[in-house]
């Protein structure tokens, strides 16, 4: 074959140059990077509910396998708190946050943080809840796979207890009975492996469980008042109740089961307009202070003018001790109009119901507190008590002498007044009790004679009686026993003065 001439070799180059691709200037791919999804990872932490120890052993499937490993064989259930982790890597970026979506949600959240808390509404007694988990990166791309794990739910019964220290103790026996008036508070904790927020009732019955009666599940007191309690003996029901149906243990005072509270709740009726508060737990043993003044108002009042209340303490009646709850302190003094409160050596209850006589006074009460207290570094009249106007308390004698005979001098403004009124000691007392006096808002009303006129162990002329205005009551406040004055005609004169009998 002839060669094609040369003036054609030269056009037939430059047009397979023109047709083909340029192999010294290839075209560059689009310039737009595709973003690459994050990729989401999620873990729970729990403790398996079934574990087996070396010698242990396991039978799966119809073969029995000894154990020489500790074995955790994984969740069978959990609660409905649950703390889970997650994480998420980008490959191409940062992740900015988390979408999680459990299965009774209708739509997802966002969090940025890599773990929560969550409650799960638990409905039933045993339910199946599953979470998942999307990434999201710094361009707002989410994980087109979620993380998710699905957690298997029991439904734990919620539990109640009496909260420590307000019922009634015993000493040695339980076969003693708690005394109170026509009204109680209760009170109670309540626990739930599940949370508190699963807890949704709180139910209660009085002397049977025929009938309940429901309080909101975060309730954790009950005050029972006089229209529900009538006198006589009572029991009180407490059980508490779950969102998913489960009812808790059932609690009752008394309960004969209970080896640290009485087996046994007497209501009395008040009666009278005046009370008569035992606060000498010694004196529960042989009563004779008590007797002593019950058959002083007897005579003024009759057999239907007068309550008592005793407090026990130490080891002493310490079933009746003072109510843990205020509001039954003051419930207690609220049926009355007048309160004659004694006390002799020893601890008492005046510092933990201070309050409540404050009240009682500025809502009209008459108060008469016989604080008879021996002198101790740990025991003083307090000039903080509201209910009585005190300047300033001191050590009434040294040696703790004050003899038969000695005169305690009135001060009521009025001649004939302070003569009648006038006491002294029909026996000595031997104990290291206190000297008060007064602040401004209070005024003197006994003082003993001056100390060159008896032989007692005091010096000066001691204040032994203040008085105290307080809103629309008076109370007044007495650091001698009255009961040392009873061979003297004019102690019956001075009751019916403070009382106005």
């Amino acid at each position: 074959m002839r060669p094609l001439p040369k003036i054609l070799i030269l056009p037939a180059l430059l047009w397979l140059l023109i047709a083909c691709e340029d192999p010294f200037h290839q075209q560059l791919p689009d310039g737009q990077v595709v973003n690459a999804a994050p990729e989401t990872y999620i873990s729970l932490f729990y403790s398996a509910d079934t574990t087996l120890y070396p010698g242990d052993f396991w039978l799966n499937d119809g073969d029995t396998v000894s154990v020489t490993d500790t074995m955790a064989l994984g969740l069978d259930t959990t609660v409905s708190i649950q703390i889970l982790h997650w994480w998420g890597e980008d490959p191409d970026g940062e992740i900015a946050g988390y979408e999680y979506q459990w299965s009774y949600m209708d739509s997802a959240r966002f969090i940025e943080a890599e773990s929560d808390t969550f409650y799960l509404p638990l409905r039933s007694q045993f339910d199946i809840y599953t979470i998942r988990v999307w990434a999201v990166d710094n361009e707002g791309l989410k994980d087109p796979s979620p993380a998710f794990i699905s957690v298997p739910v029991r439904n734990t019964p919620p539990e109640i207890a009496w909260k420590l220290n307000t019922l009634p103790p015993v000493q040695s026996s339980t076969n003693v009975t708690h005394t109170s008036f026509t009204h109680h508070s209760f009170f109670w904790d309540v626990s739930d492996l599940d949370g508190l927020e699963t807890v949704t009732t709180v139910e209660w019955a009085l002397d049977d469980t025929s009938v309940w009666n429901t309080l909101p599940g975060d309730a954790r007191s009950l005050f029972i008042g006089p229209d529900l309690l009538d006198p006589g003996y009572h029991r009180v029901f407490f059980r508490v109740l779950d969102i998913a149906g489960s009812y808790s243990q059932t609690i009752s005072f008394p309960d004969s089961s209970d080896d640290n509270h009485p087996n046994g709740w007497l209501v009395k009726e008040p009666k009278g307009e005046l009370l008569i508060v035992n606060d000498y737990f010694s004196d529960q043993l042989n009563y004779t202070h008590q007797n002593f003044y019950t058959t002083l108002f007897e005579d003024l009042l009759g057999p239907e003018g007068y309550s008592v209340w005793e407090i026990g303490g130490g080891a002493t009646n310490v079933h009746n001790s003072v109510p843990y709850a205020t509001e039954d302190i003051e419930k207690n003094l609220s049926y009355f109009k007048k309160v004659f409160w004694f006390t002799y050596r020893g601890d008492n209850s005046v510092s933990q119901s201070a309050l409540a006589l404050t009240r009682f006074t500025a809502d009209g009460g008459i108060l008469l507190m016989n604080n008879a207290m021996k002198y101790t570094d740990q025991a003083s009249p307090d000039t903080a008590w509201t209910f009585t106007a005190m300047d300033s308390v001191y050590s009434l004698s040294p040696n703790g002498l004050l003899m038969k005979g000695s005169v305690l001098n009135a001060f009521w403004g009025d001649a004939h007044l302070d003569s009648t009124l006038e006491l002294s000691l029909s026996k000595g007392v031997y104990d290291r009790l206190w000297g008060i006096e007064p602040a401004s808002s209070g005024s003197i009303r006994y003082r003993f004679e001056p100390d060159s006129l008896n032989a007692s162990d005091y010096s000066g002329t001691p204040g032994i009686m203040i008085e105290t205005p307080l809103s629309q009551g008076t109370s007044y406040y007495f650091s001698i026993p009255l009961i040392y004055c009873d061979g003297n005609a004019n102690l019956k004169e001075f009751f019916k003065h403070i009382f106005k009998l």
